[in-house]
């Protein structure tokens, strides 16, 4: 007796689907209005975004406007001071030698030279007080935070959605 030896059946195909000409112009139908509301969204959000950004570009250019403006005020009254004391320097250095070549007694020279040199230096020291205070307040107010909030992104969310790009893995 001959024995069979089994058969392996060949597997079957699988029917491919049929696509007709209809089905591929409706999908490529889809596709053009899925791009074109994509499109329209990315549109919307990037005009929404320029525009949040240019008003706060607005706001902090007019925050270091106004921030220069303090400080270049600040600057020129400190430079003013500084002016001001050497000229009432120079008007007292020739009020000295005047009183001095005046004075007739080695003691009387010696009361102007005491008087001039008291006077110019409390006249320095209270001078340095208001200039320190002066430049400190310039200092203070160059360094200030800024309180306008910086320019933000634009919102990537809508060009992710009309650029699909495979995620990082």
């Amino acid at each position: 007796m001959a024995t069979a030896t089994p058969t392996k059946k060949a597997p079957a195909k699988k029917k491919a689907a049929t696509q007709t000409p209809n089905d591929t112009f409706e999908t490529a139908g889809a596709f053009a209005e899925n791009a074109q509301e994509y499109f329209s969204e990315f549109v919307t959000k990037m005009s929404a975004s320029t525009e949040e950004l240019r008003e706060q570009a607005e706001d902090l250019a007019e925050d270091m406007r106004e921030r220069f403006e303090t400080q270049q005020k600040l600057a020129a009254d400190v430079n003013a001071e500084i002016v001001e004391a050497a000229k009432s320097e120079v008007t007292d250095a020739v009020q000295f030698a005047s009183d001095l070549g005046q004075a007739k007694t080695f003691a009387d020279a010696l009361e102007v030279q005491q008087a001039y040199w008291t006077n110019l230096f409390e006249t320095r020291v209270a001078r340095t007080q208001d200039l320190t205070a002066k430049s400190v307040d310039a200092a203070k107010e160059a360094f200030a935070p800024i309180k306008t909030d910086m320019p933000t992104p634009f919102d990537m969310s809508a060009f992710e959605k009309l650029f699909r790009f495979p995620a990082k893995a």
